[in-house]
């Protein structure tokens, strides 16, 4: 009894070790497996970590050749070239473009690419020219190129010696007086108010409180008279005459009363249709008087 005993008592002892012997080797071979794991994941951690540098390096390269393409670039002259391909003047219809060129034709040309130039020196220069109230600069790549939109200032009376001649200066509607011959091709516009006058030396004798003084009366005029007026004659200040479409109408001095002879153009205005052409005026220069000034009769 006490050697068989013995023997499952030996038995066991061998089943122990032989199952501590198999959970050895399998624990081994586990820990084998997941070396060689870790170390495929350092060869391609490895690998992504080289193919990301790569990457970079070629993604550097490529933009820094991007960023070298000419297109990107306004040509060192595009400023002294005056091509209108390269930088395009829009929307000026009083400053002839030759002038906006010419403002710009000393600034010097970024060496950066178009989109991280400054457009501070473009606007700066334009902004000398009187006429001008605004500037925007669009900037364009592949061609690099810019267009300049400028927006001028509203005329609102021009002051000519001559019908038919071209203004000597002109009015804006916020008050600058501009007198440069180069600016003086304006569009037409009837709404522009015209004043002939005899004085050469505009500046001293004529101000934005004197123009919008006339302009006062001349709506009045129109008022009464239910007509455009074309033009006002101030060559003698003191005898002035307003020109409607039907007839000219003689003001005399432009004083308090003036007016009060306003009022009076609605009367009188009907009686143009009895005497046909024969009407030269319309005078208005007296207070409380008022008349028909007829042309000589043809012998």
């Amino acid at each position: 009894m006490a050697n068989s005993e013995f023997g499952n008592t030996d038995n066991k002892q061998q089943q122990i070790e032989q199952d501590e012997y198999t959970l050895a080797k399998s624990s081994a071979k586990h820990r084998k497996t997941e070396r060689k794991i870790r170390k495929r994941r350092h060869k391609v951690n490895r690998l992504k970590k080289f193919l990301r540098l790569v990457l970079i390096i070629l993604l550097l390269y490529l933009g820094y050749q991007l960023y070298m393409l000419s297109g990107w670039y306004l040509p060192q002259d595009a400023f002294k070239k005056a091509d209108n391909s390269v930088v395009e003047i829009a929307n000026n219809k009083i400053i002839p473009t030759f002038v906006i060129n010419r403002a710009l034709k000393d600034i010097p040309v970024s060496k950066q690419p178009i989109f991280f130039m400054s457009v501070k020196p473009i606007k700066k220069e334009i902004f000398k020219i009187p006429v001008i109230k605004n500037v925007y600069v669009r900037r364009y790549g592949f061609p690099a190129r810019i267009q300049i939109i400028v927006r001028e200032r509203t005329p609102i009376a021009v002051i000519k010696t001559e019908l038919k001649n071209n203004p000597i200066a002109f009015f804006t509607s916020d008050g600058v007086l501009v007198t440069n011959k180069q600016y003086m091709s304006l569009p037409t516009d009837k709404s522009i108010l015209t004043i002939l006058s005899n004085s050469q030396d505009v500046k001293k004798i004529w101000d934005i409180k004197r123009v919008q003084y006339i302009e006062k009366i001349v709506k009045d005029v129109e008022l009464y008279s239910d007509e455009k007026v074309e033009y006002v004659d101030m060559k003698n200040p003191n005898d002035v005459y307003i020109k409607i479409q039907t007839t000219s109408i003689r003001l005399g001095v432009l004083d308090s009363t003036v007016f009060e002879r306003i009022k009076r153009i609605y009367t009188i205005l009907p009686q143009i249709t009895e005497v046909d052409s024969r009407i030269k005026y319309i005078d208005l220069s007296w207070d409380k008087v008022n008349y028909l000034k007829l042309n000589k009769s043809k012998k």
